[in-house]
């Protein structure tokens, strides 16, 4: 069977991947919050790694926040 649907282009990524040879847990680099992460699955210690992923596509642009309205000033 074969699917028309094109594949995404993949790039280098840098990402966080747990010591554990038992957990296959990793992150996306620019996702972290610490620059030394733990594993969310087993609290172990991440190393830097890479992978070849799709491009991050954001679905939402930011909202600006509006200037408070200045009608309570006469």
């Amino acid at each position: 069977m074969q699917t028309d649907a094109p594949k995404s282009e993949l790039f280098p990524v840098p990402v966080w991947r747990c010591r554990s040879k038992d957990c296959k847990a990793w992150i996306r680099e620019e996702l972290t919050s610490s620059p030394s992460p733990e594993c969310p699955l087993c609290n172990e210690g991440m190393i830097r790694s890479i992978k070849h992923l799709p491009k991050l596509v954001k679905k939402h642009k930011a909202v600006k926040k509006k200037k408070p309205e200045e009608s309570w000033v006469h």
